[in-house]
Parts: structure tokens; C-alpha cells; sequence
């Protein structure tokens, strides 16, 4: 529905600009968000820093769930020679571990996707930055995402200029 949407858009703008008469001077550009935010170094960058925390936030959810299985173990071996009380004890040592794993998956999860959002979101908006300055300075007129045009000749595609102007201010 949102492309749709955007479609719809798109076509309305083309058509008044065409039926004001203004289209002689129209300069019209094409950028494939998607590919320049996956050939953008700093969103490489940012998606391997996320990857190496979420692996850094796995091998320690498998320590505590290897601790889960070895306090596990050991009251099933034990259990039939265990007191009530002593019984008690091992159940509620088992209880807080795994409601403690319960809880490390849900908040990391939850840090996990909110770090990824806010770094996408900043990285996007560096992005639609460069696209605006790149349109100003080159005298466009319009530059729309491909994704909202269902046809387009690749002469309009500005996507690889942006990607090296990106790219040019990481190194």
C-alpha cells in the first residue's frame, strides 16, 4: 500500500511539473537507496560492530545456558538423595537462572534491535544529506528513490556517485 502510495506521488509530481510547461529544464535524478546504503563503508562498519556484539552477547548467553545444564545435571543426579530443603534450593537456584536467561535474550534483543535502528536511522539521514547537497550542487530538480518508479532510464541513476561521495568522507 505504502508503495503504492509513493507511486501515486511520484506520478503527480511528474505530471504537474509536465503540465506547468516546466519540463524543458527539469533535471531528474535516481537513486537506489538500498544499494547505497549496503555499499556505504560506514553502514559495513556498522553492521559488523553489531554482528561482533551480538557474538559477544551469544557466547555469554552459552556460558550461563552451559551452567543452566551443569546445575541441571547435577540435581537430577543428586535429586534422590537430597532433603526437601536441599531439594528447594537447587529448584530455585535453576528458577533464577533461567528466569535470569530469559531476561539476558529479551534485553539484549531489545538493546540489539534499538542500537541497529538508531544506527540505520543516522546512517540514512547521513545519506539523504549527501543526496540533497549532491542535487543542489549538480542543479537537480528532483531525485527519487527508484523504488517508487516503476520504469526509468539508468541515465537518471545517480546511485554510484553518491556511494564514492559517501565513501570519499570515511576515509
Amino acid at each position: 500500500m505504502r508503495k503504492l502510495s509513493l507511486i501515486a506521488a511520484s506520478f503527480m509530481v511528474l505530471f504537474f511539473i509536465y503540465s506547468s510547461g516546466y519540463t524543458k529544464d527539469l533535471k531528474i535524478g535516481v537513486v537506489d537507496v538500498e544499494r547505497i546504503y549496503s555499499e556505504y563503508e560506514k553502514a559495513k562498519s556498522a553492521r559488523e560492530e553489531i554482528q561482533k556484539e551480538r557474538t559477544e552477547k551469544q557466547i555469554e548467553l552459552s556460558k550461563k545456558q552451559t551452567e543452566l545444564k551443569r546445575l541441571v545435571d547435577e540435581y537430577n543426579q543428586k535429586k534422590s538423595k537430597l532433603k526437601e530443603d536441599e531439594m528447594k534450593i537447587y529448584e530455585k537456584k535453576i528458577n533464577d537462572l533461567t528466569t535470569e536467561i530469559n531476561t539476558f535474550v529479551r534485553l539484549t534483543n531489545q538493546q540489539l534491535i534499538e542500537e541497529n535502528r538508531r544506527k540505520t536511522q543516522t546512517l540514512l539521514n547521513d545519506i539523504a544529506k549527501v543526496i540533497q547537497d549532491y542535487a543542489s550542487k549538480n542543479g537537480f530538480d528532483l531525485i527519487v528513490d527508484k523504488k517508487s518508479l516503476p520504469y526509468f532510464s539508468n541515465s537518471f541513476d545517480i546511485s554510484e556517485e553518491i556511494i564514492k561521495i559517501l565513501n570519499q568522507k570515511v576515509k
